[in-house]
């Protein structure tokens, strides 16, 4: 039977964050190809796709005039729709218990566009095995979450998800000579990667590249290594001249991040020299890199507090800093603090390309957001709290 924890952790089973767009205006066939809509090496072949040429060719302003100017997370329904093309993402509306709804919002992506590449890897040495735990998820783990039914009709759309499998988030366009740093992320237990996929798109939309297995037991053996795959995934994408990655991925800029579950696989993971820095969401703290933890109202078990982040911050050996989120939706479960990221990405976006143009890139404007009397990140403790370490200079 499903314990507690590992019901309320179905958190990354939420599609309803999911970049999808309409049937109307629809870029064209040929200017897609130019987005680099085609897929890696040792792609299934999903939707008849294949790896485009010329794309390192292609002018930047051409390619992002291909790109969907607002996608409709109502409208993802499909495999195919999921590797849309983005420049901004339209999310469902979330039934809220005391009448009404939250949004829809439409958050905005950044300048390069997101996309994914859907069910990534196979034929290649780095397909993953399949949990045995991963039929738990649908429908029963799903139904446990006692979400509103519009949002489990949606998580039960798995979209011909491929456990053993990876998604690619990454920019809708590539810079002629330009490298991209590559994150490598963990779902949540029961995290159907869908639900993770307008907050992953949004951050790949700034000039990254988001690797993450689609595995929803990623700290669970047989598929606790998956995130230190994925990196070695990449590698072999940016050494492969038939792969639309070939020699854009910047393998010495490298992060991991992770949900629930999935943060606890980054704390095992963050050890590999690979990797220069982590974000935890909804648990752990890292005495291995540089790391930013997120929580909330009302997550998981009703045990973390602002207090109880800033005394894991204090205690680590690395430098880090929190962020505790008011103001959280109450749709029905009883531990949307848990959700922050999915059911409100447009709150956390922000800080999460911050904290990886920093770590990565070490873009001294986005350090503002977190160190400094005046940080961005500094004195708004009626939306979230915000503290960091003294090792955070």
């Amino acid at each position: 039977m499903m314990n507690k924890v590992d019901a309320v952790c179905l958190a990354a089973t939420f599609a309803l964050l999911v970049g999808a767009c309409s049937d109307d205006e629809k870029p064209s066939s040929d200017a897609l190809s130019t987005a680099g809509t085609g897929t890696t090496t040792g792609n299934s072949g999903q939707a008849g796709q294949g790896v485009p040429t010329g794309v390192a060719d292609v002018p930047f302003d051409t390619c992002m005039a291909a790109v969907k100017p607002t996608c409709s997370a109502m409208e993802m329904n499909t495999a195919e729709l999921m590797e849309t093309p983005c420049r901004e993402i339209k999310l469902i509306p979330v039934p809220l218990t005391a009448g009404g709804n939250y949004g829809p919002v439409t958050m905005k992506y950044g300048p390069y566009g997101g996309k994914a590449e859907w069910n990534e890897g196979a034929g290649t040495p780095f397909v993953n095995p399949v949990n045995g735990s991963e039929p738990i998820c649908v429908p029963v783990g799903i139904e446990t979450f006692m979400e509103p039914a519009s949002v489990n009709a949606e998580i039960e759309n798995l979209r011909g998800v491929d456990y053993s499998l990876y998604t690619i988030f990454r920019p809708a366009c590539f810079k002629p000579g330009e490298k991209y740093p590559v994150i490598t992320w963990a779902n949540g237990t029961c995290g159907e990667i869908a639900g993770y996929a307008s907050l992953l798109s949004a951050v790949a939309s700034y000039g990254f590249v988001v690797v993450a297995s689609n595995s929803t037991w990623t700290a669970t053996p047989p598929t606790d290594m998956v995130q230190l795959r994925a990196l070695d995934y990449a590698k072999s994408l940016n050494e492969d001249p038939k792969s639309i990655f070939y020699g854009k991925l910047d393998m010495e800029k490298v992060g991991a991040m992770g949900h629930s579950q999935g943060a606890k696989a980054t704390a095992n993971a963050d050890g590999d020299p690979r990797i220069k820095a982590a974000i935890f969401w909804n648990s752990s703290n890292s005495n291995e890199k540089p790391f930013l933890n997120v929580s909330g109202d009302r997550d998981v078990g009703g045990t973390a507090t602002p207090a109880s982040l800033a005394a894991g911050a204090t205690a680590a050996t690395q430098p880090g800093a929190w962020v505790y989120f008011h103001k959280v939706l109450e749709t029905g479960g009883t531990s949307t603090g848990h959700l922050v990221l999915m059911e409100q990405p447009e709150r956390v976006i922000d800080m999460a390309v911050a904290w990886w143009k920093w770590q990565l890139n070490g873009d001294l404007e986005a350090k503002k957001f977190f160190v400094g009397d005046s940080c961005t990140l500094c004195n708004k403790k009626d939306d979230f709290e915000y503290g960091h370490n003294t090792l955070l200079q």
